[in-house]
């Protein structure tokens, strides 16, 4: 007979991690930060479900992974344009722009300042759809992320239209991302707020 270890009885299975739905959320910004890869800058900004059902859904997902390397799971990253005059670069800008006004439409009095600090606190609709990435062992996983940013008011009223899900590119799937500038999913890593 084998003896039991100390802390049995509070020691927590591994268990299958559970999955945000597929849907619209109202989102709250937790932080934000420029980041640099070599593709170019870009604004990595940490999110969580602010009301309903899901509320605090990434928090509590976040506080319930047992693993020594877990990381943030709700980022959107917002690529900052270059402002070199290319087609990329204006589908960047516009990106960019509809976040921002996104932002100011959903919460009252801010106006967008080029303060990515005064992001935190913030409230948008997030569309959130599933995506694909490819894991360290060669298959595909998935998992649902913000798709697309709206403003609250529009959230409120259903006038918005879900994006497809992002599909890896294969043999079989020749579906094509919407992404001007693909960062990784391997990039996101823990945030600097708690």
């Amino acid at each position: 007979m084998i003896q039991s270890f100390k802390d049995y009885k509070e020691t927590k299975a591994y268990t299958d991690a559970e999955t945000l739905p597929k849907g619209a959320y109202k989102v709250k910004i937790l932080g934000a930060s420029v980041e640099e890869n070599s593709r170019g800058k870009y604004i990595k900004i940490g999110c969580d479900i602010a009301e309903g059902e899901f509320k605090d859904f990434f928090a509590n997902q976040y506080k319930n992974d047992q693993r020594e390397d877990k990381k943030w799971q709700c980022n959107y990253l917002l690529n900052i344009p270059k402002d070199d005059g290319s087609q990329q670069d204006g589908w960047t800008k516009r990106k960019f722009k509809t976040f921002t006004e996104a932002l100011e439409e959903s919460n009252e009095g801010y106006h967008f300042d080029w303060d990515e600090q005064k992001f935190k606190g913030k409230l948008f609709g997030g569309l959130f759809n599933e995506q694909e990435y490819k894991k360290n062992d060669g298959t595909v996983g998935k998992s649902v992320k913000i798709g697309k940013v709206i403003s609250l008011r529009a959230l409120k009223e259903g006038k918005y239209k879900m994006p497809e899900d992002k599909l890896l590119k294969t043999s079989n799937n020749d579906s094509s991302s919407d992404s001007f500038m693909n960062i990784p999913d391997d990039l996101e890593e823990e945030l600097p707020f708690k």
